[in-house]
């Protein structure tokens, strides 16, 4: 089954964005459990769509004021929930301290006329 690991970070922290993975969580990322993942920029550099009724409404930054945000995604596939925050976790050992990695299961299916889907 596929997972995504959410990894968030405090936005209090400076270096952020340039702050280098290390060669431990490096080696985890390049893992065989991993299928992806992706480092996001700040939350400022956000721009959110918001359906209104028929019109798109465009919103500049984060949509929602909060002390965390989304700093990456992790794809990876696991037996089931234990494997997969058996992986999280060991990821989460490598990061800085209060950071979070939320763990969801990922549908599968697709939408009807999906070309692109599983």
């Amino acid at each position: 089954m596929q997972y995504a690991l959410l990894a968030y970070t405090s936005t209090e922290a400076t270096d952020r964005a340039t702050r280098p993975i290390t060669d431990t969580l490096a080696s985890r990322l390049d893992g065989p459990n991993v299928t992806g993942w992706a480092r996001l920029h700040a939350d400022e550099s956000a721009t959110t769509l918001r359906n209104d009724g028929g019109r798109t409404l465009l919103t500049d930054g984060p949509f929602i004021d909060s002390k965390e945000y989304l700093a990456g995604v992790i794809l990876i596939e696991a037996e089931n929930l234990d494997g997969a925050l058996a992986i999280a976790e060991e990821m989460l050992q490598e990061t800085r301290p209060g950071a979070a990695i939320e763990v969801r299961p990922i549908l599968e299916g697709r939408f009807p006329g999906d070309r692109h889907g599983a």
